[in-house]
């Protein structure tokens, strides 16, 4: 609270401070007087109120003073204390620590004075007045006031002009708080914080009162005064832990949470500049899984929550993106997104029944502040370089390797041309990956408008992206634009919608592309004209390239020559159109209702052209694929919520009703023999159509859901849901089914004997259990199919039907139990804060292509078999390591372990099923194979010849010791080697800030993973192949090197494919970046509320063994991209 001094406080005052600072100029000073003022210590002579020694200071140096009054009641300070030395912080921390108070800076002009424990009393006044004899102790502080006395302009009237207000909001610890809400008292006008703090508002007169309120710190609010630059700290509320998170249906405290739910916000979404926003969640949420699909050109990730739950269906968590459930986030722009919530366990998740088995995705687009409008730039530009790719031999290693060593070995070498002679014997290499290789432009712009009124707020967005793949002619295009408004129609009814348009365009070239670099031999000739007697190579010249590269090997072609565009093309275009709109109206009070209906459109066309001198087509007429495929999703929702606070009891009831409706609509035709390249726009004229194919699938789910939360006396909680689904891909007498879910939650750190023990700043346990299903079910599983067939009917062609496959009417959901122990645990106010959950979840009824006798007429029949477990610990770990007025230091920790096992397939003690690589007791991605036991060697011919192998063979372990080695489709000999799933995964986020500077980078490990190498087995499996390159570096098996790692040149190899799996855990430094914000004065020049510039590296080091080309994934190279490092510069601006 400000008080008026009297006029004689301040002529003593001022003239005092002048005969003690002589440098102090004259300035005319403003006072505030809001509140009735009251007595306050008179001076004796030579003293002053150190209030008004303060505001002295302050205008003397130029700098902002924050300060409860209540700590300064009563104190004055003699004259001599004060100086005119020229270092503020110094001069101020002299003064105060005698007097108990300590000065924090928390930027460069601004500086909060806090109490270190109990106030000593003030030297005795002249006139004490009774608020000035014994000053009390200090209490905790609600408002934290900026005592503004600054020079300013009077009017005749005494007002000022409206004008507008800067300023930056910042922790205790000086570090800036983006999304603080400022709003002006009495209104509904305001803004928010951008992404480093800074704020702009345009207030009516200096008596302007703004709140300042950001989740998780005490609320203040401030008079404006004369001032047009305001800086406020806000003070931490430890025991609130206020944090929002949407659950499904509404919102709830992080602190009343009762089950296992994660959030990410807009600052990690955005951090490393992610393609697909799937990317942000990899490494920062414990229990998820995100693994990119390929190294493509927009590539989208796979996710996957708490293990993998089925085998025959998706392991994708539902998207709900504004309400849309199947949402899909690749056709997102990351910075769209305001924050993403993953519900991981069956009792937040069995909301969405027959959905939520693979967890739930929760994402909340940007909406709109009321306020002036408010323009946001975001862009990007960097250079995507191949980086970690495999070297492969160059001339001298690949001739010795096919003719020298065979020749060694008594075998025959491999032929080459006169070119190759000549580039042999110069020591010329052409490396096929370099040339059809280049760096790629990426880049990003983003542009938002947002803003309002009390009533009416709208947000409009749109958005670019480039990336450019590093093989030649590929990359991929995006195009967003997005629009929100939401409006207040009276006080009960709330309208609004969001649109959501998306139009990407990507291109891979040739699917066969990379491949063939890989495999063509270093020896071969480019360019035609670069040829040694082209007539005797029997190379062809097109378009200047020479074909077969004087290899003999019609199988590679010349990959230049593949990759261009008009030999190849392989291209796919999606259109997506999502829109939500909403009706709300509260109809007593505590009671609302609220509609939405909200739909998906998604058009996506794939053109597939392969030119007359493509490797697929060598030489023959063209052939192309055209396929297009429409999807729309549709959901009503009709939702009635219910709060009830009646003493210390808090209930919130929840009602919906939902129908969703899907169709999907897909037609290809392929065509050959094209007369010319026209890519798939002319299919028409082909001289042939290889195939014409079209489908309709259509599903829906109707459902009904309830849920209670409540809570008694905010320590115990307690959450009670159910869900009915009712799906049409079912039969009937198995369509519906109803999940239920309860949880209960113990605010521990409430409880007097836990605080007491001044140990925990946060304690909560928390129980749950609940059951979801899986509804991914083929559509028409339980039906009969038929198949159109030809046969002989008396010598003539006939067609008629046939089976297809048999029905199954008791195919059942798929249906997950789980129960789930979590503790949320913090100490240090909270600056070391932790969640730990340990689960176990069993999924039933599993939906497989069980085996039939041959009897039967069929092969097999889709039936519910099996059981599955997956079990793990969660660990989230938040650790404020230096919190320093210029420096800080801040550590994120996402830990993922989790343990899949097959317990149980078909039900009739049958403990493998080969054929779909499922082994009861094991991972569901088990890898089950030979086990290498090293090469045969030359000592080693008479054994090697007992199991009909020479030395150079790989060598195999006789699991059975029966002296031969089991048949590829036999399982005798084979064992359990390792897991395509992960052991464990840890994120680790680092962010550290110093004044303006911000650093920060990501670290990602995933431990346990084992790969069948592709790129090693699909491109050098037979190292004694002399049409192909090969892996450079390989220790392979000579007579005069008896290498026991890599298999000969020339011995045939059966099991070959035991040396070729992998350990592919792997350490990488995801993303590093260094940022710099501009301070309120540059910004002010600029007229600009925020501008940051900051310099990024993606993927930039991964540490692993695995030789393939991604450790992530394992890539078969066939239609892939090399593994790239990005070097960006990007800006943040706000107007």
């Amino acid at each position: 609270m400000i008080h008026s001094l009297r006029i004689s406080v301040f002529l003593v005052s001022t003239v005092a401070w002048l005969l003690a600072s002589p440098r102090l100029s004259a300035q005319l000073l403003a006072f505030n007087q809001q509140t009735v003022p009251r007595p306050e210590a008179q001076p004796q002579s030579g003293k002053v109120s150190l209030r008004e020694a303060l505001m002295q200071y302050k205008k003397q140096y130029g700098i902002d003073i924050l300060f409860e009054e209540k700590l300064l009641e009563g104190i004055s300070i003699s004259t001599a204390q004060l100086t005119g030395n020229a270092n503020a912080e110094r001069n101020l921390t002299q003064l105060l620590r005698p007097l108990g108070l300590r000065l924090k800076r928390v930027n460069k002009d601004t500086f909060v004075i806090v109490s270190t424990k109990t106030l000593p009393k003030a030297a005795p006044p002249e006139t004490p007045s009774p608020a000035a004899s014994t000053p009390s102790p200090v209490e905790r502080p609600t408002n934290l006031t900026a005592q503004a006395v600054t020079p300013g302009n009077f009017l005749p009237n005494g007002q000022n002009l409206a004008k507008v207000v800067t300023g930056a909001v910042m922790s205790e610890s000086g570090e800036r708080l983006p999304g603080v809400n400022v709003v002006i008292k009495g209104t509904q006008r305001g803004t928010a914080t951008d992404e480093n703090g800074n704020f702009r508002v345009e207030v009516a007169d200096d008596n302007t009162v703004l709140i300042f309120s950001f989740i998780g710190y005490v609320k203040q609010e401030i008079l404006v005064g004369t001032r047009t630059i305001v800086s406020v700290s806000l003070k931490a509320d430890d025991m609130s832990l206020n944090e929002v998170v949407v659950v499904g249906y509404g919102e709830i405290k992080k602190t009343d949470l009762t089950g296992a739910v994660a959030s990410v916000q807009t600052k990690d979404i955005v951090r490393a500049n992610p393609v697909v926003a799937a990317r942000a969640i990899q490494g920062q949420v414990a229990g998820a899984t995100v693994t990119k699909s390929s190294n493509k050109p927009g590539a989208g990730y796979s996710i996957t929550i708490r293990g993998e739950n089925t085998i025959n269906n998706s392991t994708e968590p539902l998207v709900v993106i504004d309400g849309l459930m199947g949402g899909d986030l690749n056709n997102l722009n990351p910075n769209d997104i305001q924050s993403m919530d993953v519900l991981k366990d069956a009792s937040s998740t069995a909301i969405y029944g027959a959905r939520g088995a693979n967890g739930v995705i929760i994402i909340t687009t940007k909406k709109g502040l009321s306020g002036k409008p408010r323009v946001s730039y975001d862009s990007y530009v960097g250079i995507k370089t191949p980086a970690h790719v495999p070297r492969l031999m160059n001339t001298e290693e690949f001739y010795k390797v096919t003719f020298t060593d065979r020749v060694l070995e008594g075998a025959t070498g491999a032929t080459f041309t006169a070119a190759e002679t000549a580039n042999i014997n110069a020591g010329k290499t052409t490396d096929w990956v370099d040339l059809i290789t280049a760096p790629g432009i990426q880049m990003s712009h983003n542009i938002s408008v947002s803003g309002g009124t009390e009533k009416t707020t709208y947000r409009f967005s749109g958005g670019f992206l480039n990336e450019d793949g590093n093989v030649l002619y590929t990359g991929f295009k995006r195009y967003n634009l997005n629009a929100g408004l939401d409006s207040k129609l009276g006080e009960r009814f709330k309208v609004g919608f969001t649109t959501y348009l998306t139009y990407s365009d990507q291109n891979v070239g040739s699917g066969e592309s990379l491949r063939n670099a890989y495999r063509a031999r270093p020896t071969g000739t480019v360019y035609y004209s670069d040829l040694a007697n082209p007539s005797e190579n029997g190379d062809l010249n097109i378009d200047g390239y020479a074909f077969w590269m004087g290899i003999n090997d019609k199988q590679v072609g010349n990959p230049l020559l593949d990759i261009d565009p008009k030999t190849s093309k392989l291209q796919t275009t999606t259109m997506n159109a999502m829109a939500n709109a909403y009706g709300e109206v509260t109809l007593l009070k505590g009671l609302t209702f609220r509609s939405s209906l909200s739909a998906s459109y998604t058009s996506q066309r794939l053109g597939d052209f392969r030119g007359q001198w493509s490797k697929s087509q060598i030489g023959a007429k063209p052939r192309a694929q055209y396929d297009n495929r429409t999807i729309g999703n549709y959901t009503i929702d009709n939702i009635l919520n219910y709060t009830l606070d009646f003493g210390k009891h808090k209930i919130t009831a929840t009602a919906l009703q939902s129908a969703f409706y899907q169709r999907n609509e897909a037609y290809s035709i392929s065509v050959r023999d094209l007369p010319y390249a026209s890519d798939w726009y002319a299919l028409n004229t082909a001289a042939t159509i290889s195939g014409i194919n079209s489908s309709l699938v259509e599903r829906s789910i109707l459902s009904y859901m309830g849920r209670i939360n409540y809570s008694f006396n905010d320590k115990y909680l307690l959450t009670l849901t159910g869900r009915s689904d009712g799906a049409s891909q079912l039969a009937e007498g198995n369509k519906w089914a109803f999940f239920p879910s309860v949880a209960f939650a113990w605010r521990l750190g409430d409880e007097p004997f836990i605080n007491n023990l001044n140990v925990f700043s946060n304690l909560k346990l928390r129980l749950s259990y609940g059951q979801v299903g899986n509804s991914t079910v083929n559509p028409y599983s339980t039906q009969a199919g038929l198949l159109n067939t030809g046969y002989d009917f008396d010598g003539t062609a006939a067609y008629g039907f046939a089976p297809l496959n048999l029905a199954n009417k008791d195919l059942r959901w798929e249906r997950s139990k789980e129960l789930n122990l979590g503790i949320d645990f913090g100490f240090f106010k909270n600056r070391i804060a932790a969640s730990l959950e340990i689960y176990n979840r069993k999924t039933d009824d599993l939906i497989l292509n069980q085996k039939l006798p041959t009897t039967t007429g069929f092969t097999q029949v889709i039936a519910n078999v099996g059981k599955i477990e997956n079990k793990g610990v969660e660990l989230t770990l938040n650790t404020v390591n230096i919190s320093k007025q210029n420096f800080n230091w801040n550590t994120t920790f996402a830990f993922t372990r989790n343990q899949n096992k097959l317990l149980e397939l078909y039900g009739n003690g049958q403990m493998a099923d080969k054929g779909n690589n499922l082994f009861v007791g094991y991972p569901i991605r088990a890898n089950f194979d030979f086990q290498f036991d090293g090469i045969w060697q030359t000592a080693d011919k008479d054994p090697a010849t007992k199991y009909k192998q020479v030395p150079g063979s790989v060598r195999v372990v006789d699991q059975n010791n029966d002296g031969q080695i089991s048949s590829t489709d036999a399982i005798d000999d084979r064992v359990y080697l390792g897991t395509q799933l992960p052991n464990w995964i840890l994120g680790i986020t680092n962010r550290f800030k110093y004044k303006n500077v911000d650093f920060s980078f990501f670290t990602y490990y995933r431990n346990g993973v084992q790969y069948r190498n592709n790129t090693l087995a699909g491109t050098f499996g037979e190292i004694g192949s002399t049409r192909y390159n090969k892996l450079a570096g390989l220790d392979y098996w000579r007579s005069d090197n008896p290498s026991n790692t890599f298999f000969g040149t020339v011995a045939a190899n059966p099991y070959r494919n035991a040396i070729f799996y992998q350990d592919a855990s792997f350490l990488r430094i995801s993303d590093i970046t260094l940022g710099y914000t501009l301070g309120s004065r540059a910004l002010n020049k600029v007229k600009m509320s925020n501008a940051r510039l900051y310099l990024q590296v993606l993927n930039p080091f991964v540490f692993s063994n695995f030789t393939g080309f991604d450790p992530e994934f394992n890539s078969a190279i066939f239609q892939d991209d090399v593994p790239s490092a990005t070097y960006s510069f990007g800006v943040n601006i706000s107007f």
